[in-house]
């Protein structure tokens, strides 16, 4: 994945960076620095795709869990959450702690809503993998789950610390 990515900063009450270009996803562990255990909630990616995601964060030091969660809006639900804060509370996870979202909108939209509602709002590194997410969901902190009444109906305002858009990933 190694290319060239521009970094551009995001401004207002909650800074973040958004680094786009190929090889973007290689900022990850600087991204993720400072945190013991980093969770990456993911869809149906490639597996080396994850692998290689969590291989440079476990040889940055950090402990890893990888959450598979279903890709588009089924996995947007309240069980599908509740199955990744059980798995959170399973592992230690701390608010000093961060979540990757990785995958397409509707995952990153999870892996947020998550995030923000996991000890009332851990950090949050967002790295998704289509266009959609790259230029809508991962952005701007808008996080959300389904319910029967209705889609994005339960949520909460949390904005990445950080958004990686690599394009070697569309």
């Amino acid at each position: 994945m190694s290319g060239s990515a521009t970094t551009i900063e995001v401004g207002g009450a909650s800074p973040y960076a958004v680094t786009v270009g190929t090889g973007a996803a290689d900022h990850i562990v600087a991204a993720a620095q400072g945190a013991a255990r980093v969770a990456i909630i993911h869809g149906s990616q490639p597996a080396q795709a994850v692998d290689r995601i969590h291989a440079q964060l476990t040889a940055a030091g950090h402990e890893v869990l990888a959450v598979g969660v279903p890709d588009g809006e089924a996995g947007k639900h309240l069980d599908v959450a509740r199955r990744c804060w059980d798995a959170l509370g399973e592992h230690g996870f701390t608010r000093s702690d961060v979540i990757v979202g990785f995958g397409g909108g509707a995952v990153t939209d999870l892996a947020g809503f998550v995030a923000a509602t996991w000890l009332r709002g851990v950090r949050l590194i967002n790295l998704p993998t289509t266009l959609l997410g790259m230029v809508d969901a991962a952005m701007g902190g808008k996080t959300a789950i389904n319910v029967a009444a209705g889609k994005n109906l339960v949520g909460a305002f949390h904005p990445p610390m950080a958004v990686l858009a690599d394009l070697g990933l569309l």
